[in-house]
């Protein structure tokens, strides 16, 4: 039984150094058998338990191995277990009830260690999580853990209060790791500079992006990743406005600085990166959600409007329906004849091991597809090509999926955007990637090749009844994907539409961006903002 009463289980101390954690905790009331549990927040078999080191009345000391924590989980959660004198079983969240240390240690991330695993260097670090848990976090070292950056983070701070007042009104857009400018926040944000005279919306990327390119024309409100003015409107912008999580905004999964700390207090509209509805989301973006929740939500439809109230909790005025901005883009591309396949990334293939990955279903059934000898005549004798690109969380297995057959490419988002691949194909085939909505927006047929469906729905799962909803573009087998693409190829087969087009758009146009931007100013018309300091405290 889970208690509910807050910090009955206080953290002293805790020393993070020489290999080692050593935890100093105090209890509310007498314990016997205590056992320290450090539960693994994503895989369970990484959780294990520690024994006290020494224990005198209610204060305990435990010393955690760092050894113990395996980089293959990114987060734990220390909780402790124990009898109390009453012979009742306890489980109880280790916390600290001083806000003014949980943020000291929060904002200075200086609760660190740097350890090896298997060669590679990760840094082992201590926090307080939301509600005030002890936590901890190991992740790979990169180039933003140098000396270089947290100086830079400090003369931001700096020079905060003698530009506050310039940049208090500025917003920031970014995409996936601030490395690209090609979705929705690049498309809403050329909407404002080409629209509205004298705004103050800023696009944050990286110097070394490949879409740089495509904000030469708004170079005045491009700021680039990690500089000094980045981290300046990092402090102060008034809200965020993005395709992604507020996480994209900052060095990746560096959760302790000041920086972190204010971003994820700010305001943030959900541009979102595809249509909901396919795959189950996790937590990150639920109402509730006291950091990542969005105060605005762009759907595309009036039913993922009432999917993302009824499972994701969100009120009537905080969702709006205004399509993608990325749909607003006016290139036209030629049609070719070829096909693209994209297949979505799973949950649990993602930490597998390469060996565990070529045994894996995933990659057999696409295997079989790209080496299959009728896919390859089929591309000849009609003078057809295929295009395969993976999903960014499985670039490292791009390496398995080569062909010897200049009709079948591997192509990668690095070099091409998807949006051109799915403009000029005349036949896209995913499974369960929001870039079916794409495909069915743009008129160009879809095929959902679902070989795993039931163990997708397990793991993952979908605010869609499939066999009902998509009935028929859905193909489970490889023999039978094979014959339709060679019916379609052929011209004996064709994919309907216009009944889904119908369906699940609440508008075909290009006037996407137009309709969010007056969604966002009628937001903020409405929203309390606050100031800089209470968001401190």
């Amino acid at each position: 039984m889970k208690s509910n009463t807050t910090h009955k289980v206080n953290v002293i101390r805790c020393k993070n150094k020489n290999g080692e954690i050593r935890v100093k905790v105090n209890t509310k009331e007498e314990t016997e058998n205590p056992v320290l549990c450090v539960n693994a927040r994503n895989d369970e078999s990484y959780s294990f338990k520690v024994l006290p080191e020494r224990q005198q009345k209610r204060t305990l000391i435990f010393i955690i191995p760092v050894a113990k924590l395996s980089p293959l989980n990114l987060y734990y959660d220390v909780f402790l277990e124990y009898k109390n004198l009453k012979g009742e079983c306890k489980s109880e969240k280790v916390s600290n009830k001083s806000r003014i240390q949980r943020l000291f240690v929060n904002i200075l991330h200086s609760r660190q260690q740097r350890v090896t695993y298997s060669g590679s260097n990760y840094i082992v670090t201590e926090y307080f999580s939301v509600g005030g848990i002890l936590s901890f976090q190991v992740r790979e070292t990169d180039q933003y853990d140098s000396l270089k950056y947290y100086l830079k983070e400090i003369l931001a701070c700096i020079i905060v209060p003698f530009v506050y007042w310039y940049y208090k009104d500025s917003k920031l857009t970014y995409e996936k790791f601030s490395n690209y400018a090609r979705d929705n926040s690049f498309y809403y944000f050329s909407y404002v500079q080409e629209n509205i005279k004298n705004n103050k919306l800023y696009f944050v990327i990286k110097k070394e992006s490949p879409d740089l390119d495509n904000l030469l024309p708004y170079k005045k409100h491009v700021v680039y990743f990690m500089s000094i003015k980045h981290l300046i409107l990092a402090l102060v912008a008034k809200y965020l406005i993005a395709s992604e999580a507020k996480g994209h905004l900052y060095t990746w999964r560096h959760n302790q600085s000041i920086i972190k700390f204010m971003l994820n207090r700010k305001p943030f509209v959900f541009l979102q990166h595809g249509v909901l509805g396919l795959k189950q989301v996790d937590k990150t973006f639920f109402a509730n959600n006291k950091m990542n929740h969005a105060d605005l939500f762009i759907t595309s439809s009036e039913i993922e409007k009432k999917i993302v109230m009824k499972f994701l909790g969100y009120r009537s005025e905080n969702v709006s329906v205004t399509g993608l901005a990325r749909w607003d883009n006016q290139e036209v591309e030629k049609t070719e004849k070829k096909i693209f396949v994209m297949p979505t990334w799973r949950v649990q293939i993602e930490l597998l091991s390469d060996e565990e990955f070529l045994a894996s279903d995933f990659y057999q059934a696409y295997s079989k597809l790209l080496h299959s000898t009728k896919i390859k005549k089929v591309l000849h004798d009609n003078d057809y090509t295929l295009h395969f690109m993976m999903h960014p969380k499985f670039v490292r297995f791009e390496k398995y999926f080569r062909s010897n057959d200049q009709r079948i490419k591997m192509m990668h988002q690095s070099d091409i955007s998807i949006d051109k691949e799915l403009k000029s194909s005349e036949l896209v085939i995913t499974d369960y990637s929001s870039i079916m909505w794409d495909s069915l927006y743009y008129g160009h047929p879809v095929l959902l090749f679902q070989f795993d469906q039931a163990e997708y729905l397990r793991l993952q799962g979908s605010y869609f009844d499939f066999n009902k909803d998509f009935r028929n573009l859905i193909v489970k087998r490889s023999d039978t994907l094979l014959n339709k693409l060679d019916k379609f190829i052929s011209g004996e087969e064709q994919v309907e539409l216009q009944e889904y087009r119908d369906k699940y758009f609440a508008y075909i146009d290009k006037n996407n961006s137009q309709r969010i931007n007056e969604a966002v100013n009628t937001w903020e018309k409405k929203y309390q903002f606050k100031s800089l300091f209470s968001k401190l405290f």
